[in-house]
């Protein structure tokens, strides 16, 4: 069993949370994550038979709590490794409660989200250990509906990687200095 199928395997079999752990392990600085390396972890690439123009790579996840994940850049095969900078999980059977995020990661902030509608979670700034940035989780629930932010479950959760923090109509996110 390879070292890959070995952490695919551990990723599946875990609870939710401690699969939160896990991942957030895998993209600790020292782990160097790039972006071919974490494919081989969460996916295979869905297609996309009708062209669709897409800003990440969509993809089929081995993990069947999750309807699928996200990760950019989105690079071809023949590509050099890069650094992430976007990395996504989200449905299925997935659950987290925000309590459980803000026990790790205690800063947050709660924006609406103009856009779409509901409400981002925003957990930034993270410790320099982690090579993400940001997390960022998703709420279709008003602001005004949260009646207890720490006990409410999401479920998908969103790395974000860069050193500038941009606030858009959807919300926050992080960008690279170029």
């Amino acid at each position: 069993m390879t070292d890959d199928s070995f952490i695919r395997q551990k990723l599946s079999s875990q609870t939710d949370l401690d699969w939160f752990d896990s991942i957030c392990g895998i993209l600790k600085r020292e782990a160097n994550p790039t972006t071919h390396r974490l494919e081989t972890i969460i996916g295979t690439e869905k297609p996309n038979p009708k062209n669709e123009i897409r800003g990440s790579k969509f993809l089929e996840t081995f993990d069947k709590r999750f309807r699928g994940a996200c990760i950019n850049p989105n690079l071809t095969s023949d590509q050099l490794d890069q650094p992430l900078d976007y990395l996504s999980f989200f449905g299925g059977s997935f659950k987290i409660k925000i309590g459980d995020i803000q026990k790790r990661f205690n800063n947050y902030k709660t924006v609406i989200n103009a856009y779409e509608g509901g409400t981002q979670i925003f957990f930034y700034p993270v410790s320099d250990e982690f090579e993400f940035t940001a997390i960022d989780c998703w709420t279709d629930k008003d602001e005004s509906e949260i009646t207890n932010l720490l006990e409410l479950e999401v479920n998908g959760v969103t790395f974000k990687f860069g050193d500038h923090l941009v606030q858009g109509r959807d919300g926050y996110s992080m960008k690279r200095e170029k």
